[in-house]
């Protein structure tokens, strides 16, 4: 009786361990990246529903515009696969669009963080660091009806001049999918 009741205990804790699922965490110190999000209405969207990107631009930045249409291209390609890998379409030109996706992309010395939060409400606050510059990226979905904000984010992070492409798309796919798992949390 006494080796059948420490081995009752024994099992039930590798029959637990063994449930445990891991999930993938970033490493913060590494990205050095704050996010912070505000959901405003409680409205959801049924799988297949129609969205369309609505980038938004500063009306002047420091970057080149070839850079910033490189940037624009890499966040909106990864923006589309997010919604699209949970079952929303992006509408084609003339269809009925269920919500819009909006988004920006500055340096901090284009758009403070105090701009952001008087013009959009929503800021990480990520601490400045003289050596790097900081970047933000801001994200909001519309409903595509009554045009009402259903939610908004922003994450910051350094830039980083040293990555290579595949890294630079890495980085972007990992800036993407922490924000928009907040939104979709909420859903």
């Amino acid at each position: 009786m006494t080796r059948l009741s420490l081995l009752l205990p024994l099992v039930f804790v590798v029959l637990l361990a063994s449930c445990v699922q891991v999930t993938q965490e970033y490493p913060m110190r590494k990205t050095q990246l704050a996010v912070s999000s505000a959901r405003d209405l409680p409205t959801t969207f049924v799988s297949g529903s129609k969205f369309a990107l609505s980038p938004k631009y500063l009306d002047e930045a420091s970057l080149k515009p070839e850079q910033i249409k490189n940037i624009y291209q890499l966040y909106s390609q990864e923006i589309i696969a997010d919604f699209e890998s949970r079952n929303f379409q992006l509408a084609e030109q003339g269809q009925r669009v269920d919500f819009y996706v909006g988004f920006g992309l500055a340096l901090s010395t284009d758009l403070t963080d105090k701009a952001i939060n008087e013009k959009f409400g929503v800021t990480p606050g990520l601490s400045s660091d003289s050596k790097n510059p900081k970047g933000s990226f801001l994200i909001y979905v519309d409903d595509g009806e009554t045009g009402q904000r259903i939610w908004r984010g922003t994450a910051q992070g350094f830039v980083q001049q040293d990555l290579d492409a595949e890294q630079r798309h890495e980085r972007v796919a990992i800036v993407v999918d922490m924000l928009m798992s907040q939104y979709h949390s909420a859903e």
